[in-house]
């Protein structure tokens, strides 16, 4: 029986994971609840980064979870991983014994990441220098052709970054304020307002 608490706890906050085995739990449900491979890196930064578990511990238990076959890598390239059988065995008999708080935040911010690669691979984004700062080209596709362009000037680099990294959070999000905008329709920039206060977006 391992110890009440035998894990690493460096970085991680009040109430999250402090023992080997809820770790390792966490990660065969964060990937039988998205049920599609998953990159490593994205659970292990969902879980790092927010404070759920120890860097090292997420690395081990992982090796630990390949070695008995609860997950598989199934994607070398990607480092894709996915539950097999076993696994999804444990996240469902074993899996709400984690804190939902846990859970619902590990899970999120797995799906931000998704998201935003998905934005990435859907919509484009270009920063060129210019004679006095950096011009930022925005793309939205639809389909193979723009749905919705547009370039904006920032002073330097840094701005420019930004509003890259803006931009491919929530592409949609920006286009319904643009259309919101453009058309004068005061409602719909009142429901996307809202809609992103929900959501908790920061467009900084």
């Amino acid at each position: 029986m391992e110890n009440e608490y035998d894990a690493f706890d460096a970085g991680v906050e009040p109430g999250g994971l402090r023992t080997r085995s809820n770790v390792r739990l966490l990660i065969c449900y964060i990937l039988d609840s998205l049920k599609k491979p998953i990159k490593r890196d994205y659970v292990i930064t969902s879980m790092q980064k927010n404070g759920i578990a120890n860097y090292f511990e997420i690395i081990d238990a992982f090796v630990d979870l390949r070695n008995k076959e609860n997950i598989e890598l199934v994607d070398e390239a990607e480092d894709l991983y996915t539950v097999t059988k076993t696994g999804r065995l444990i996240a469902a008999n074993l899996g709400e014994d984690l804190p939902k708080t846990i859970r619902e935040r590990a899970l999120s911010a797995v799906s931000e990441l998704l998201m935003q690669e998905q934005n990435r691979n859907e919509n484009t984004v270009e920063i060129v220098k210019s004679k006095h700062g950096y011009m930022v080209d925005c793309h939205i596709k639809g389909g193979d052709e723009d749905l919705f362009s547009f370039q904006i000037y920032v002073p330097d680099s840094k701005q420019a970054r930004l509003v890259k990294r803006n931009f491919l959070s929530d592409p949609e999000m920006i286009y319904k304020m643009m259309i919101a905008s453009i058309t004068g329709n005061a409602e719909f920039a009142q429901q996307t307002l809202a809609e992103i206060s929900e959501r908790g977006i920061k467009l900084k």
